[in-house]
C-alpha cells in the first residue's frame, strides 16, 4: 500500500508461516495492487476476493495455487496482487503475481513477507478523522473511531451523483428516490437539502472494500462518508459497530493543520443520530450536530468547496 512503512517478518517466520498454511485454516484477501500514488483499487475497479482456506493450497516451497473453480480469482489472473491474511491474528501481507494456467490460478509466496500497519487516514485537503462516544449510566462508556474510507468520498467538495459509479447508480437512483418518498411523507426525518444522501446511496449499493487491521479482533473503525457544518455520517458493514437511532454522543473532530508542526484543531459536538439507513448488511447513521459552536461551524464551512 503506497505510503506504508514496510517491516518484514524474518527468514525463519516465513517458514512457520509457509508451513502453517498446510495445518491451519487460513483466509487469503486478495486485491488489485496499483500504482504508488495510489492507497487501494477502488472496489466498484476490481472487488476484493476472500478465499476460503479449502479454495487454494501452498506447497512446502512456497508456491501456491487457486482452484480454477474460484471464478472470482479470474479476474487477477495476469496482475501483481496484495494478499492479506492473519497468522497468529497478527495481520500479513504479500505481493505477487497470479498466472492462470489449465490446473489452477497459480502463485508464490516471495521471500518478504511484511506486517500490516494500520495508516493514519488521508483527508483532503488535511489529514482528518473522527470519533464518536457517549457514557452510559453505569459503565465506561463506548468509543467509535471513524476514518475516511479507502474509496475516495471527496468530503470535502460538494457530492455529485456521478461520484457513484456508473454500474450501481441505477441501484442508488431507486434508493435516492425511496429514501426522498419517505422524508416527504413525514417516515423519517427532515433530510434537508439531501446532499448527504448521495454518499448513503453510494455506500449502500456499492462493494465494500476489504480493509485488513494490523491485529485480528480489534474493533474496526467507522467510515466517514459525509461531513458538513450540520451533519456527520458514519458508516459501516460491521454488525460491531451500532449507533442507536435518536441516541446521544460526542463527535470529536482531529483536523491535521500542520503536521510537520504538531498543529492540530479539535472540535468536539453533541450529536444525535437522526436517521438511520441500511442495505445488505451495511449501515449509515446520519448524525445532527446540537449546538454547534458557531467558530467550529465556519471552520467546517471554509473546508468545504462550496
Amino acid at each position: 500500500m503506497a505510503g506504508e512503512s514496510l517491516e518484514n517478518i524474518t527468514k525463519l517466520e516465513r517458514d512457520v508461516v509457509i508451513k502453517t498454511f498446510g495445518e491451519q485454516n487460513i483466509p487469503l484477501t486478495l486485491t488489485m495492487e496499483r500504482g504508488r500514488d495510489h492507497n487501494y483499487v477502488y472496489a466498484n475497479e476490481f472487488f476484493p476476493v476472500v478465499l476460503s482456506p479449502d479454495s487454494y493450497k501452498v506447497m512446502e516451497d512456497g508456491s501456491g495455487v487457486i482452484r480454477k473453480s474460484v471464478q472470482d480469482a479470474a479476474m487477477f489472473a495476469g496482475h501483481e496482487c496484495r494478499v492479506e491474511f492473519y497468522f497468529n491474528r497478527v495481520g500479513l501481507f504479500f505481493t505477487t503475481k497470479i498466472v492462470e494456467r489449465r490446473e489452477g490460478y497459480f502463485f508464490s509466496i516471495p521471500q518478504k513477507i511484511a506486517r500490516i500497519h494500520d495508516e493514519e487516514p488521508v483527508g483532503s485537503p488535511l489529514t482528518f478523522k473522527a470519533s464518536l462516544s457517549f457514557a452510559a449510566r453505569g459503565s465506561q462508556g463506548v468509543f467509535y473511531e471513524c476514518i475516511t474510507p479507502c474509496e475516495d468520498y471527496g468530503l470535502f467538495q460538494k457530492p455529485k451523483f456521478s461520484d457513484i459509479p456508473i454500474e450501481f447508480q441505477e441501484d442508488a437512483k431507486r434508493l435516492l428516490g425511496t429514501f426522498i418518498a419517505d422524508a416527504k411523507k413525514g417516515m423519517s426525518p427532515s433530510i434537508g437539502n439531501g446532499l448527504h444522501l448521495i454518499p448513503v446511496c453510494r455506500y449502500l449499493v456499492s462493494p465494500l472494500a476489504v480493509r485488513t487491521v494490523s491485529f485480528q479482533g480489534r474493533v474496526e473503525p467507522m467510515d466517514i462518508i459525509f461531513v458538513d457544518e450540520l451533519r456527520f455520517v458514519a458508516a459501516t458493514g460491521n454488525s460491531t459497530n451500532l449507533l442507536e437511532l435518536e441516541g446521544d454522543y460526542v463527535l470529536t473532530y482531529e483536523f491535521d493543520i500542520k503536521p510537520e508542526h504538531h498543529l492540530k484543531r479539535t472540535i468536539k459536538i453533541p450529536c444525535t443520530v437522526e436517521n438511520i439507513y441500511s442495505s445488505d448488511g451495511k449501515k449509515c447513521f446520519v448524525c445532527r450536530y446540537l449546538g454547534i459552536k458557531a467558530e467550529d461551524s465556519r471552520f467546517i464551512m471554509e473546508k468545504k468547496k462550496y
